[in-house]
């Protein structure tokens, strides 16, 4: 280590002046300029270079080193003061150098570990060795790319905003459930026609109707993200649910929700997968890998009018390793998904594999329930900024709840909106909302990120408010922060935007024509009239394909009921081996029929289960108009026949 310290001091001739900018120091050697050449050198970072790296990285003049900083300022610094501009310039600059060296070095390094058979980080697997993804993936170029594309094509574009005023959603409480005795078998089987007398009447066993969102009011535009904040429980999945159009399982929803020109019920009836929501939980088939699950989304998504000409099988496999790349997980492609129980992919990877299902709908509306869980702090940055360019350049309208969202995430949104206990407590642009808390008198918390600030100020445990303010000259309750709200500046300027949008939709019909175009576009097949892109017959066709997978690759349930299925044959076939010829042995031979029917109806309860396990996967498919339910029901019973007449 001593002779590797002295090569790399010697090579990098590590004898100029240091200068310190915060965290960062800032060596001038004499490799050229000594203005202009600058190295600029974490103190938390730690790289381990082999000889031969180190040799090319100093040739290059590009090197990976650990310093010790003393965080004492010199009296150079406190003479001159600090560049914060120009540190930040020059590490944006270095940034980007020595990522690209530090994908050179670890593609070189993963490569000599795959020769010596060590293992490799799943996580962060290396591309293949002579690949085109040497180079770093640029997505913004892709996208734009592909827009180009489909401009030059003739296909449009889908824009459509998003209002809603007074929107109030209500649905039942919990109600208590006990659990039976057995005195109650009697009770119940006796009292069984009062039960049903009463239930009929509507008397008891219902739960208490409870209001999970009151009086909401806003406007998102197309190429805006709204960033959705709120402790849980507040009311943040119901708002988002409901802005998705996805209404089922609420007793009531009152208000005006509008999709540009379209109500809601007409929205929900033409153009229903055009908005979509992306639940905290990530639902997929276990057996089936990544690359099988994209691709099945894909097929029933592949738009009748394409980009370039190319054909449906070419326009799955590019969509899907752009997706792959984009998400980094390209090494999981032939991985199945898994689950709690069936071990797959990680977590992480298992989140990105649902953001990406969501991208594959290409809804006009997004709204993404927490989508950041699981995801480590790099990653949830990297993918709000693939929020941020997929709506600047497709120009969705984009809703995002988070918890503890770093201020990186939070710089990428265009608007905040907090919610306390159901109520709209704020909602504006995200450079004022701190401001705008700070003046009600909350105690400024400068070192807190601001998503963590607004929540807080919500949180009657968390809050605290500035000297000579507190619970009776400042907002404590939900009621207090509407009521502060709609006093304010704000509630004036939204209430303006408001009306200013709405008049907005009596002028851009253009737009909206154009979005007709485009869902028509977007079919394959399909009726002008069906929100779904491909005909029946063409998802059952999927549907067959996939379950034919889903059978095949669970090897373990195939051969325990062959299995099983190979015995019971046997053990009855024994029975009826040798039976007499005369009456006195029809009994018999009727109580093996009887056994060998009644055995086949046991084993289907089998699918029991797993159906019951897909219906949460059926109703995500439906939401994003993959397929109907009906054609999953006939596709399953054809593949069944077929495994089942082997």
């Amino acid at each position: 280590m001593e002779n590797m310290g002295n090569r790399v001091e010697e090579d990098l001739r590590l004898d100029g002046p240091a200068r310190q900018h915060g965290g960062l120091l800032t060596i001038a050697s004499d490799l050229g300029d000594p203005k202009q050449t600058n190295n600029t050198i974490s103190r938390d970072s730690e790289y381990t270079l082999a000889d031969p790296e180190i040799e090319e990285a100093a040739s290059s003049k590009e090197i990976y080193a650990k310093s010790p900083v003393s965080t004492r300022p010199s009296s150079d610094q406190n003479r001159l003061g600090v560049n914060v501009v120009g540190a930040e310039k020059e590490f944006a600059e270095l940034q980007r150098e020595l990522s690209h060296v530090s994908r050179k070095l670890f593609r070189q390094q993963s490569r000599r570990s795959e020769r010596h058979n060590a293992p490799s980080d799943l996580e962060k697997a290396a591309s293949a060795e002579g690949s085109e993804e040497d180079e770093p993936f640029n997505l913004e170029e892709t996208l734009r790319g592909n827009k180009l594309l489909e401009e030059e094509s003739g296909i449009k574009g889908k824009q459509i905003g998003v209002i809603w005023e007074n929107l109030t959603v209500k649905g039942m409480g919990g109600s208590k459930i006990y659990v039976p005795t057995f005195p109650d078998a009697f009770t119940g089987f006796f009292g069984a026609p009062f039960k049903l007398a009463m239930s009929l009447c509507g008397i008891g066993g219902k739960g208490k109707e409870v209001t999970i969102l009151k009086d909401f009011f806003g406007v998102a535009k197309p190429g805006e993200m709204v960033l959705v904040l709120g402790k849980p429980g507040s009311g943040c999945t119901t708002f988002l649910k409901s802005i998705s159009n996805q209404l089922y399982g609420y007793t009531s929803v009152n208000g005006e929700v509008l999709y540009g020109p379209f109500t809601s019920k007409e929205f929900a009836k033409r153009y229903r997968g055009e908005a979509v929501y992306c639940q905290e939980d990530d639902i997929h088939h276990p057996t089936l890998t990544v690359g099988q699950t994209l691709g099945f989304a894909l097929e029933t998504k592949v738009p009748g009018k394409r980009p370039g000409g190319v054909s449906v099988a070419q326009f799955r496999d590019k969509v899907v390793d752009m997706l792959l790349r984009m998400f980094n997980i390209e090494h999981t492609k032939d991985t199945i998904v898994g689950n709690p129980f069936v071990r797959g992919i990680s977590g992480g990877e298992r989140k990105r594999v649902s953001i990406a299902e969501m991208m594959i709908a290409g809804a006009a509306v997004c709204s993404h329930d927490n989508s950041t869980r699981g995801l480590d702090a790099s990653t949830a940055v990297d993918y709000a900024k693939s929020l941020r360019v997929i709506t600047n350049i497709y120009r969705t309208t984009t809703f995002v709840s988070l918890y503890q969202a770093s201020e990186n995430i939070y710089k990428q949104f265009d608007k905040v909106m907090v919610i306390d206990d159901g109520r709209e407590v704020f909602f504006g642009p995200t450079q004022e909302a701190r401001a705008y808390m700070e003046s009600l008198g909350f105690l400024p918390k400068p070192r807190q990120t601001t998503p963590d600030y607004l929540t807080g100020c919500t949180d009657p445990f968390e809050r605290e408010y500035q000297d000579g303010r507190d619970a009776s000259n400042a907002p404590n309750s939900p009621d207090d922060l509407v009521t502060a709200f709609a006093k304010s500046s704000y509630a004036t300027r939204l209430k303006q935007e408001m009306a200013a949008y709405r008049e907005r939709l009596q002028e851009e019909q253009q737009v909206y024509e154009d979005f007709k175009t485009a869902v028509v576009q977007g079919k394959r097949h399909a009726s002008r009239k069906s929100v779904y892109s491909i005909p029946f017959h063409l998802q059952v066709a999927a549907l067959i394909r996939r379950q034919f997978i889903l059978k095949w690759q669970d090897r373990f349930s195939l051969v325990t009921s062959y299995t099983t299925s190979i015995v019971i044959a046997i053990v009855i076939g024994t029975v009826w081996l040798q039976q007499p010829q005369t009456s006195a042995g029809a009994f018999t031979r009727g109580g093996v029929l009887f056994i060998s029917l009644l055995f086949n109806c046991f084993q289907a309860f089998a699918e029991l289960a797993s159906t019951m396990v897909g219906r949460p996967m059926l109703n995500k498919h439906r939401a994003y108009t993959f397929h109907r339910p009906s054609a999953l029901w006939i596709a399953q019973i054809i593949v069944d026949l077929a495994f089942s007449s082997v």
